[in-house]
């Protein structure tokens, strides 16, 4: 397996839907994940939270260990908080004003790979991997992987901070307790964001059920409710950590696929359009993926759509059974 293998590999099982992680356990998986893919001496995470946090961990190492803050701040904070770029140093050593407030006790100078992490109104916030002096630098590869890994990271504790913290009402839907609107449209303007700077893609997906005005009619409300609420559950177990799951109107829900193109999105989807190939704005974007969903209710529902090619009819449960094998085998 290579190298880029290793990494494409473990950025997917990162986002195994399966896994609900605390945050300790989400920051402890992204030090271990950082030593493996850039097979670094040390990784270190250090936030500027109200409370500051700098953890540790060293290859070989059971588990992390907290440093202090250093008195005199952190360079690279402030670097990344005016570029927001990777930064990376052939040598610590070469820069005094890094090494004092962001070494790595343990690890001789050498070579450092510093990534920001990213959240919405959260203080800034790195992952650094080190190498001893006198090993290879990091590439530019390097830093792409850290990259992607940083993404996940920031996605990942933002959606555990909503889903936890006081935000929690203001952006839940009250009856399937996925995202609202609200929060979609906000969550939809940051991936474009981010995939159109970093140049990946990004898929939507747009999930409808079927006939819910008439099966609302035969059986109630109370039971059209307890299906929207099912159909809410059943799409939650199938999304990755940093994916994001939201209601979309009466009877619909849409998904967002950091990362993703057309073909990993159709596993679980219904009506899908990707970015930048059918749309680079959001709202085209969007009415892109409802194009793809009357494709699939002219063809009587249950079945995937995109624009670029029309699908099979394929029954839901089959659908979402073979998403979870797939994750397994992964």
């Amino acid at each position: 397996m290579t190298s880029l293998d290793k990494a494409h590999r473990a950025l997917l099982e990162l986002g195994n839907p399966a896994d609900r992680r605390t945050r300790v356990e989400l920051l402890d998986r992204a030090l271990r994940t950082t030593l493996m893919l850039l097979e670094a001496d040390a990784a270190i995470i250090t936030t500027t939270t109200r409370r500051g946090e700098r953890l540790v961990l060293h290859a070989g190492s059971t588990m992390p260990a907290a440093l202090p803050m250093a008195a005199e701040g952190s360079e690279i904070i402030r670097r990344l908080a005016e570029n927001s770029m990777p930064v990376v140093l052939p040598d610590l050593s070469d820069d005094a004003r890094v090494a004092a407030g962001d070494g790595c006790p343990g690890v001789e100078a050498g070579p450092v790979l510093f990534t920001p992490v990213h959240r919405r109104d959260a203080a800034p916030a790195y992952v650094a991997a080190y190498r001893r002096r006198g090993r290879a630098r990091f590439t530019t590869q390097d830093g792409r992987t850290m990259l992607l890994l940083a993404a996940w990271l920031g996605s990942a504790l933002e959606n555990l901070r909503l889903s936890t913290g006081t935000e929690k009402v203001t952006v839940t839907d009250d009856l399937t307790e996925i995202y609202n609107y609200r929060y979609l449209k906000a969550a939809l303007r940051r991936e474009i964001r981010r995939a159109s700077r970093f140049s990946q893609e990004l898929s939507v997906v747009l999930i409808e059920v079927d006939r819910l005005e008439a099966y609302q009619e035969s059986f109630g409300e109370l039971k059209s409710s307890l299906l929207l609420k099912e159909t809410a559950s059943a799409l939650a177990q199938q999304v990755r950590s940093f994916d994001v799951l939201a209601r979309f109107g009466d009877d619909a829900f849409m998904v967002i696929l950091p990362q993703t193109g057309r073909d990993g999105a159709v596993s679980v989807s219904l009506g899908v359009a990707c970015f930048p190939n059918e749309a680079s704005e959001i709202k085209d974007l969007v009415a892109a993926a409802q194009r793809a969903l009357r494709q699939a209710h002219e063809r009587g529902g249950n079945c995937v759509a995109t624009l670029a090619a029309a699908r099979a009819m394929t029954d839901l449960g089959p659908l979402l059974a073979t998403r979870r094998a797939s994750k397994r085998s992964a």
